[in-house]
């Protein structure tokens, strides 16, 4: 579908429930890497101006983390995990009791570094793999990027190349939160525009 303002409430719902499912196998698995109880926000799969998607994570200034993978397969697209550089540090002591975290200058040390991609790993193979399972298309993803920067600019450099073929982008999105540390974060899935035709068919509901 080369524009996507013009989805329909139908498909929007069913991307919605799409994103529901993924989202509920992710969550799962990160509350089993951390041994603790996670929650999960109720998904959505909102049509916004590319200009908007930072304002998801606290606006264009505030300075996140992220961890980027590609999707491939029959179904192509971006998964993409954000959050705030003190919920990332959260996170890692959480999941490194006893050890100093590393991170200076804008920057996390290599183990960090590491214990980061993997965690993105994880929830992006959990996510992808329950839609593989709806959708009897496999999905695979990428080895996991990262990067710490303004929330803006980040998403900048992954969504420039959606700028050519339409100024919205759709987004399936949620947010996991665990409330003992007060951890937030978001996950994302972008379609690539060539793949959603092909998704809502699998769904029914071209």
């Amino acid at each position: 579908m080369d524009d996507v303002l013009n989805l329909t409430k139908r498909q929007l719902d069913a991307l919605r429930e799409l994103g529901n499912i993924g989202s509920g196998n992710a969550a799962t698995a990160l509350a089993q890497f951390l041994n603790r109880k996670i929650d999960m926000d109720v998904p959505s799969a909102k049509i916004l101006p590319l200009a908007e998607v930072s304002g998801l994570v606290g606006g264009p200034e505030q300075q996140v983390l992220g961890i980027f993978l590609k999707v491939m397969g029959q179904l192509s697209g971006r998964f993409i995990l954000l959050v705030p550089t003190s919920t990332a540090i959260k996170l890692l002591q959480a999941l490194m009791p006893g050890f100093e975290i590393n991170f200076s200058n804008g920057k996390f040390g290599e183990m960090e570094t590491s214990c980061m991609r993997e965690v993105g790993n994880i929830l992006a193979g959990s996510f992808l793999n329950a839609l593989s399972v709806l959708t009897r298309v496999p999905m695979l993803n990428s080895l996991p990027s990262m990067a710490i920067d303004m929330a803006g600019a980040l998403l900048d450099s992954v969504i420039s190349d959606m700028a050519a073929v339409s100024d919205h982008v759709l987004m399936i999105e949620t947010a996991f939160v665990e409330s003992q540390e007060n951890l937030r974060i978001h996950i994302f899935l972008l379609p690539d525009p060539a793949s959603l035709d092909r998704l809502l068919e699998i769904l029914g509901v071209k």
